[in-house]
This record gives structure tokens, C-alpha cells and sequence, in this order.
């Protein structure tokens, strides 16, 4: 038995903006936070186990110009309050799937373009 999809005129199920939000699971929450500094930084060389881990960079860059941190304490300090941020953005129920969406792409891309900079200004003192 065909159902009405080849029909003219049949109905068609179109889910709600909230529907289509709800699928954004913590795995795309997290990809869209590390893909873009991951991204910047393989396409300047970096191998693809350093790549990943970029996404840290901003804060610890901040941490060791500013306080004075060495390169393993700053990042580790940067993964930690990443990470603390990133369990608040994903099991926040006052935001919807879309907001929570809409920061995890902000976030990523803030700080790929932060890193871009970082990356710029290095080049500039060689």
C-alpha cells in the first residue's frame, strides 16, 4: 500500500524550528567549537593532533603574557574553565537547542579569530 507522497495536494510533516534544533547534540556543540581554530591552524601546517587542541590557545596565550603562567600550566588552565563553560552551555535548560547552537559557533569562531590574530602577530616579530 503507497501512502500519499506522490500525491498532489498531499500532507507533508514539517517540524517546528525547535524540532530541527533539538538534534544538536553535545558532539556538534563541541565540533563547532573546536573545528574552526582546528581549521586556522592546519591550514598554516600545524599537524593534525596540534590542530585539534588550538582551540585552547587564546586563554592560554592570555594567562602566560598576562600572569605569567608557563605553557602547561596556562594550558591546562584554558581547558579547564573551556571545559566548565562547555558543560554549562550543554546542560543549560534556559537555553534552547538553537541559542545553545548560536553560542558554540560564536565561541568557536571568536576564538579562531583570536588565534588568527595571535598567529598574524607572531609572524609580525619574526
Amino acid at each position: 500500500m503507497r501512502g500519499e507522497w506522490g500525491k498532489i495536494g498531499a500532507r507533508m510533516y514539517i517540524p517546528t524550528q525547535e524540532e530541527r534544533y533539538s538534534k544538536a547534540a553535545r558532539l556538534t556543540l563541541m565540533l563547532c567549537i573546536i573545528a574552526p581554530s582546528a581549521l586556522v591552524t592546519w591550514l598554516l601546517g600545524a599537524p593534525l593532533g596540534q590542530a585539534f587542541a588550538a582551540f585552547l590557545l587564546p586563554i592560554s596565550v592570555l594567562l602566560e603574557k598576562l600572569a605569567d603562567f608557563n605553557s602547561m600550566a596556562a594550558a591546562s588552565i584554558s581547558a579547564i574553565v573551556q571545559f566548565v563553560v562547555f558543560l554549562w552551555l550543554a546542560y543549560n535548560r534556559r537555553l534552547t537547542p538553537k541559542q545553545r547552537l548560536t553560542v558554540a559557533i560564536t565561541w568557536g569562531m571568536l576564538f579562531a579569530l583570536i588565534l588568527r590574530i595571535i598567529i598574524y602577530q607572531a609572524t609580525l616579530g619574526q
